[in-house]
Parts: structure tokens; C-alpha cells; sequence
């Protein structure tokens, strides 16, 4: 087991003071469930031995049973989040019910029941939101709760449910984030980087999250944020743990968040709606408001107005028994839940360019929109010329419809089984295509315009078998597939790239068509695919005064992805004149940009939680955690949580926790070193031929490919024979392995492993008046084994000398120039001269004299 000691730093820590309502306090160790638990007495206040107490759901009718132990005490476990009636029987006395208990996934309830002699009349009572206990004293973990209500009355301009984290305590913004950054127009949007995650939750690594839905991976393993985003208006709750201190959660080093969905009930619910934002109701930014003058005083730039912005965003609820006339009848047994959400945000994209008058025959380009034709030089004649040096461009103005539109449906299915055995089918449907651009405008015409495209599916199981009173097992299977890219809509085809001189700025700018492969730091141009295999089981067994839980969670993941970075032949054309005569002025393409990575995890715990007295709960486990990406076994996490109520009254409880945590696999870093590292990776650039433009070789290789454009080459062999034609060896031009835009040259540490976490926490949290809370904790989060780039090719310091100053004074160095008629040596000598020293390299000691650049000659250099 990994030593808390072995590693001291880095150290966050991290102090959180809330003052919550009841429905953000209410949580403990089952993130997933609700337990109810308590005494039934009576009149004398004994245990009542053989009670029965019966939880109904209220939304559908189902029922769960326990029976008193010899303590009087009671246990139902594992129950779904709803309103809950809870009834207590017994022969010789009266019933006595408690209607409306309003709970949400984590709860554990504490409620006992005083029963009164038979023949006294049944005792009902209704509770409510404010007789609710509100604070949770046999809570170990540490999190939150974003209920139902607080989902639908909390303002949130995104609708992303995952936004409403950061309403809880522990929680913060990613690094380097950009929420709720304005639009401005001019200037270019910003985004958090790939692979940054969404949110940091007690201190930790905002990439170090695991997000769930119903309990079932909802992640992005290979950009750290989440797969799937389902429509807020399925979304019964959001359940945060900050610290997961319970064995049963893993995969995270940092905390963990699950959605859970809405479920069908016995009567039919619905709803329709319309989510309607317009630059009209929004406020300018204050870059559009600022008048720029220069500076003599007049104005340079006015204000701008807002930005056009109209989203519209409809959809529908629908939920409620299955029924099918004629054939079947679900009414408390099958019930059904769908919602559908479609989304559209208007905008727009203005194509501002110029394209070149005369086309290539081999690549025509659209006809011009109107305007004056201009030299692409700023010498009118060079166009007119005898033998004309330039081309004429006309302008190319379009203002192209560039929305951003989704689809999205989460639906499932609640059905009774037989007796004792719930099963949910559950189906996640996305669609996302962003065509939305940086920028006012752009110079890359209609089809070079890059779509970030975000498709997913899944499909999920869950079935909760009970074994009595006092055993419940819980099977979750999930299938998904994910589907985001960065492209334009005909990725095949090859990149043009036309310079040309803009006649208003008289700058050179370059005109895009065919295709685009440009990739920045939030985007990069690729293609993914990403095929999703879960299987969950867990185990909850009462023993006595404990309650013994131990599971398994697989997930077989197969990540693939393809970079499009000049992966279908990229052609540049130094002029318009350039493009009219098929001259070509740089080649570019990448070989063997396709990467899968096949990781499997394996998950696998054990805890168990105790009441030795009835103000104190112990939870304690261990959890293993492997992942097959990295050759890293050594994953075992113990747990500790400790709740104390001090006052005995329900009304206060001191937490403690302790534990290691492990992160998952970011399969990003992975699949571009199994990339860098496979030999498979060839890059081929024709500004690698030679030194200049005017290379004989580079001359000869241009015009040859030039006879194929637009066609790239299918293979490296394809282009090698190309460049052998003409008499030239097969790698001229070839690099291997190589650093691309979306693919840094990553090299992986031979000791990497799995990132990974030691949490410490110490809270409060006590009842200050009715229905609120007030509740302080202390976290101690440290991390260990934090991906980071390196280089591996930094030198090293030779053996025998203590930094590299002292090996130069001790070393002279020595090379001739390879390749030259007559071929020279030059030497150069190193020496800690006079810090003032303004050249640094002379031909004697201490001299002033410069070292010539060309010849046989020896060069003193001061360090």
C-alpha cells in the first residue's frame, strides 16, 4: 500500500463555511439510495421486538417491509428517492403512520415511533420539508444536495445541470476558467483548454472528478469533462460528494458528482416549455461600450453595438404508468418518464475575403460576390504587364447562417419485475453541431468552416433485487458511444491555402478552401470515437448493527481517434498567380495520425458501517482500483468516516474523514504517446527540403505533386514513390514522429502512475435555528502523481563536473562544416571572462575582436 509519508507536498488545504437549508445538508454514505431507520417503542418507552414498518412510495405505490430486532430497531435500505409514507405495526397496539417524508438520494432518515395500546385509534402525521430532520448525524462524507425545487427555481442561463456544483460549498472554478465571460465583438472567444475539467470540489485537480448519471459513467476519458449532457428538465436531483470517504466510490481523486433522473409515477405529469434568450434582453459588454481614440484625439473607434444573439430552446416532459389499450395495464407496476429538448442558438458568420479572378482549372473557386477587382500586388502593372508578376482578386463577401443546434432525449423505464425486483431501462440521445465561429469574420470561404460536432448514445440497466429484509443486491449494465469531432463537413478533402494581399490593409492574408484541418488549444481538428462497456454490482447485507457493503465496477473502454491536422494533404500557394498557374509554394501531410487505446478498469470494494452507540457511526473500507492503460497495480485505498453527535438530539454532528483516492486514466496522453511511439507516424513537408525556396530539390518535389492537386497521397508509400521518381531518396522530405498541433510530441514516464490523492477532513455542522444550518469543514487534499509534460530530452550534467559551466571550461568544442568543397573546423574555447563583456565571443581572451562566421577559426566564448 502507497505511504502518506513517501510524499509531502504539494499540500492544499481548504476551509469551507456554509449556511445551508435543509435540502443542501441532507446526504450520506449511499450517494445513490435512501435508508430509513429508527426504534419503534412502547407507551413505556421500551423496544417494541417484532414491529413491522412498512415505507410506501407515494409517487408509486411500492412497498419495502423490515421487522424490529431486539432493540426495537428497524432498517430499510436501499430505497429510490421520493416521498415516502412510513407505517409501524404491531399485534396488541394501534397503527401509527407517518405520510409526506419528502427524502433525496443519500438521506438516511432517523424516525422512531411511539406505539399506543391497541384499541387506541390509528395515529397518522403528516410531515413536511420544515419537520424533517436537518441535519444528517450518521452522515461520514462529505457533499450535497441540489434538490428538485432548487433545480427549477435556481436561475441558470446554460441549463446545464452541472453548472448548479458551484452553488454548494467546497466547490470552485476551474483553472484558467472562462464562465460567463461576455462575447465581445472583434474579439476572439475564449474556452477552457482540453483536458482542464469542468470544476474543482475541495481543492483538488479540476480533471480528477467523476461525473455519473443514475450511478453509471458519464465521462470523457479522454478530455476529462462529460460525455453526455442531459436536458435539465429530466433532472429530479444533483448530488455532490466533495469528500468521498465511503469505500464504494472510486475513480476520482477528487469528488465525485451523479444526476440523478426523473422517474415516472402513477399519475400522469407533463410539461411543455420554451427557453427564449435575445441580445434585446442582454446588457452590452464593456469592450463593445469603449470609443478607442488615437492619439491626437480623434476618435479611432465608436462603440460597438451587441452582438445578434437568439436562442430558442423548446421541449416537453412527459411521465406517468405505462399503459398500452388492449394489451397492458402498468398502473403501479410500470411507469415511464421521457424528455426531449431541442436547441438552437442563431448566429451568424461573415466571410470576408477576396479570391483570385481567374481560377485554377485543377480547384475553381465560387464566383465573386461584387466589387472592384485590385492587383494582388501593390504595383497596378504587375498585373498588366507583358508578362504579368500578379494576379487580380475580386472581393467575397458572405454573411452564412452559422447556428449552433442540439437534440437531446433521456428516457427510462421503472418496472416491477416480480416481487422483490425493480428494474429501469434507461436511454440517453444527443446531437450537438456548433458551427458557431471566433470572430466578426473570417477569411476561410463556405466549405473550409470547421463544426464542432458532439454525438452520443447510451443505453443502461439497473436491477435491485431484495433478499428479504435485510440483503439488497444491484446490477448496472451501460452501454454508450460517443461520437465528438472537429471538422468541416467534408473532412476528406484536401486544405488550400491561398496568400494574397488585402488592397484595404495592404496585409497579407490567407484565403481557406477545400478544407480545414487548423486545430488551437481548446479545439483540435480530429475525429473520435469512443465505444463504452459497464458492468456494476454491489451487495448490501445488515448484520446486527452493521451494515456490510461490497461491490464491483468494470468498465471496458475502447478510445479511438484520428487527427485531421494536414492529414489529407494541405496546398499552399505563395500568390494568386501562384494558384492560377498550379505553381505550388509548400506541400504539407501527415501519415499514421490514427490512435486507439484500449483501457480497461477494474474497481473493486468492501466497507462496512457501525453504530456502536446510538450517537456515533463509524463507516470504514477499502477499495482497489486498477487501470490497464498504465502499468500501475499498486492502487489500494483505505477509508475512514466518523460521525459524532455530541448533543445526542439530532441537531449537531462532528465528521472526520481520511482516505486515499486514485484518478482514472486520461487516455488523451496515452494515445498520443502510443502514437509518438509506434514508428507509424510520418510527417512529410516540403519546407524540410533543403534550406530555401529556390532548392533545386524542394523546385522539382513542388512540381510533381503539383500534377496530382487537389489529390493528396493514400499512403506514405504513395508519396515516397513520388519523390523516388524523380530520382531522389524516398525520405527526402520525411520526418517521423514528430510534434503536430494536435498532437504534441508526448513521451511517457516509464514510473507514470496513476494519479492519486490523500484527503483529510474535519467538519461541524449544527442546527442554528429552524431549518437552517450552519456547517464548517477543514480538508486536507493533497496529490501525488499529477500528469505534468516533461521533456526527455533535456541533457544531463556529465559525470565528474557539478553543472555544465564547469564541463564547458573543461571541454572545447569542435566541428567541421559537413558537405563543403574545402571543408573548416571551428573551435571554440570557453573561459568566465568580465560580466561586462558586450560581445561575448572574440577571437583571443578577453579580446574585442569578432569571430568570423565563416573560415577555419577558433572562438572564445564568455560564460
Amino acid at each position: 500500500m502507497k505511504s502518506v509519508l513517501q510524499r509531502l507536498l504539494p499540500l492544499t488545504s481548504v476551509v469551507c463555511l456554509s449556511l445551508l437549508a435543509f435540502t443542501v445538508t441532507t446526504f450520506a454514505q449511499s450517494l445513490d439510495n435512501v435508508t430509513f431507520t429508527g426504534r419503534v417503542l412502547d407507551p413505556n418507552g421500551l423496544a417494541v421486538v417484532g414491529a413491522s414498518v412498512t415505507a410506501t412510495r407515494v409517487e408509486t405505490g411500492r412497498e419495502r417491509t423490515a421487522v424490529t430486532n431486539d432493540e426495537g430497531r428497524y432498517q430499510i435500505i436501499q430505497l429510490e428517492a421520493g416521498t415516502y409514507n412510513l407505517k409501524a405495526t404491531s399485534g396488541g397496539f394501534g397503527v401509527k403512520e407517518n405520510q409526506g417524508i419528502i427524502t433525496v438520494s443519500g438521506q438516511n432518515v432517523q424516525l422512531d415511533f411511539a406505539l399506543a395500546p391497541a384499541g387506541v385509534t390509528a395515529e397518522v402525521t403528516t410531515l413536511g420539508d420544515e419537520d424533517a430532520p436537518v441535519v444528517d448525524t450518521t452522515r461520514t462524507v462529505v457533499g450535497g444536495t441540489v434538490t428538485q425545487r432548487e433545480i427549477e427555481e435556481i436561475p441558470n442561463n446554460s441549463r446545464n445541470a452541472l453548472d448548479l456544483v458551484l452553488t454548494l460549498g467546497g466547490t470552485s472554478e476551474e483553472s484558467l476558467s472562462t464562465r460567463d465571460l461576455a462575447e465581445d465583438r472583434n474579439s476572439n472567444a475564449r474556452s477552457t483548454p482540453s483536458e482542464q475539467g469542468n470544476f474543482s470540489l475541495s481543492g483538488g485537480a479540476s480533471y480528477s472528478n467523476n461525473i455519473t448519471i443514475d450511478g453509471l459513467d458519464n465521462n470523457d476519458d479522454r478530455s476529462a469533462r462529460d460525455r453526455f449532457q442531459p436536458s435539465i428538465e429530466s433532472i429530479a436531483e444533483v448530488q455532490v460528494v466533495t469528500n468521498q470517504f465511503s469505500s464504494e466510490y472510486g475513480r476520482a481523486s477528487g469528488g465525485r458528482i451523479n444526476l440523478r433522473t426523473k422517474a415516472g409515477t402513477k399519475n400522469f405529469r407533463g410539461r411543455v416549455f420554451m427557453f427564449f434568450r435575445d441580445d434585446n434582453l442582454n446588457a452590452n459588454s464593456y469592450y463593445n461600450n469603449l470609443t478607442f481614440l488615437n492619439a491626437d484625439g480623434t476618435i479611432l473607434r465608436n462603440p460597438l453595438p451587441r452582438l445578434p444573439f437568439t436562442e430558442y430552446n423548446p421541449g416537453f416532459t412527459l411521465s406517468g404508468p405505462l399503459n398500452v389499450p388492449f394489451l397492458y395495464k402498468g398502473q403501479n407496476r410500470t411507469f415511464f418518464s421521457v424528455a426531449y429538448e431541442y436547441n438552437k442558438l442563431e448566429d451568424t458568420t461573415l466571410i470576408d475575403t477576396y479570391i483570385p479572378l481567374v481560377s485554377n482549372p485543377r480547384f475553381t473557386l465560387p464566383a465573386s460576390t461584387g466589387g472592384t477587382q485590385t492587383c494582388d500586388n501593390s504595383s497596378a502593372t504587375a498585373c498588366t504587364g507583358t508578362t504579368p508578376t500578379a494576379g487580380f482578386v475580386v472581393p467575397y463577401n458572405v454573411t452564412l447562417a452559422t447556428p449552433n443546434t442540439g437534440n437531446t432525449v433521456t428516457a427510462r423505464i421503472d418496472h416491477k419485475l416480480f416481487e422483490g425486483n425493480d428494474i429501469t431501462f434507461g436511454y440517453q440521445f444527443g446531437r450537438k453541431n456548433n458551427r458557431r465561429t471566433s470572430g466578426a469574420s473570417t477569411t476561410r470561404i463556405e466549405d473550409a468552416l470547421q463544426v464542432r460536432n458532439n454525438n452520443t448514445d447510451a443505453f443502461n440497466i439497473t436491477d435491485n433485487q431484495i433478499f428479504g429484509a435485510k440483503t439488497v443486491n444491484q446490477f448496472r449494465f451501460q452501454w454508450s458511444r460517443f461520437k465528438p469531432s472537429f471538422q468541416t463537413d467534408n473532412p476528406n478533402d484536401p486544405v488550400v491555402l491561398i496568400s494574397y494581399r488585402n488592397p484595404v490593409t495592404n496585409g497579407v492574408q490567407t484565403l481557406t478552401a477545400g478544407n480545414s484541418t487548423a486545430s488551437s488549444l481548446q479545439n483540435f481538428a480530429d475525429s473520435r470515437k469512443e465505444i463504452r462497456l459497464q458492468f456494476q454490482d454491489s451487495l448490501t447485507y445488515i448484520l446486527g448493527s452493521h451494515t456490510l457493503k461490497g461491490g464491483v465496477d468494470i468498465q471496458n473502454v475502447n478510445s479511438q481517434a484520428i487527427s485531421l491536422s494536414d492529414a489529407t494533404g494541405t496546398f499552399n500557394f505563395g500568390s494568386v498567380l501562384n494558384y492560377q498557374n498550379n505553381v505550388l509554394s509548400r506541400y504539407r501531410q501527415n501519415f499514421g495520425t490514427d490512435v486507439t487505446v484500449k483501457n480497461t478498469y477494474y474497481g473493486m470494494f468492501f466497507n462496512d458501517e457501525f453504530r456502536p452507540v446510538s450517537n456515533l457511526t463509524i463507516s470504514y473500507g477499502l477499495r482497489y482500483e486498477r487501470e490497464t492503460a498504465i502499468s500501475d497495480n499498486n492502487n489500494f485505498g483505505p477509508r475512514i468516516g466518523i460521525a459524532y453527535d455530541p448533543f445526542k438530539k439530532g441537531k449537531g454532528v462532528i465528521r472526520f474523514g481520511a482516505g486515499i483516492f486514485y484518478n482514472r486514466a486520461l487516455l488523451r496522453t496515452v494515445g498520443d504517446f502510443i502514437q509518438n511511439s509506434s514508428g507509424d507516424l510520418f510527417r512529410f513537408d516540403t519546407n524540410n527540403i533543403g534550406t530555401s525556396g529556390t532548392d533545386p530539390r524542394r523546385i522539382a518535389v513542388l512540381g510533381k505533386i503539383a500534377q496530382q492537386f487537389p489529390s493528396g497521397y493514400s499512403s506514405v508509400a504513395d508519396l515516397q514513390s513520388a519523390v523516388t521518381s524523380l530520382g531522389y531518396a524516398s525520405s527526402l522530405g520525411f520526418t517521423t514522429n514528430t510534434a503536430t498541433s494536435g498532437n504534441p510530441l508526448r513521451s511517457i514516464d516509464a514510473n507514470l502512475k496513476i494519479p492519486e490523492s490523500y484527503q483529510f477532513n474535519v467538519g461541524f455542522e449544527r442546527e442554528i435555528a429552524k431549518g437552517i444550518v450552519f456547517e464548517a469543514n477543514y480538508t486536507v487534499n493533497r496529490t501525488a502523481n499529477l500528469w505534468r509534460e516533461f521533456n526527455p530530452n533535456v541533457p544531463l550534467v556529465p559525470a565528474g563536473y557539478s553543472d555544465f559551466t564547469a564541463y564547458l571550461l573543461a571541454n572545447s568544442y569542435v566541428f567541421t562544416t559537413p558537405g563543403a568543397t574545402t571543408p573548416t573546423t571551428r573551435t571554440y574555447r570557453f573561459y568566465l571572462g568580465a560580466a561586462n563583456d558586450s560581445s561575448g565571443v572574440s577571437t583571443t581572451q578577453g579580446g574585442t575582436t569578432s569571430c568570423p562566421t565563416t573560415g577555419t577559426v577558433t572562438c572564445f566564448v564568455n560564460l
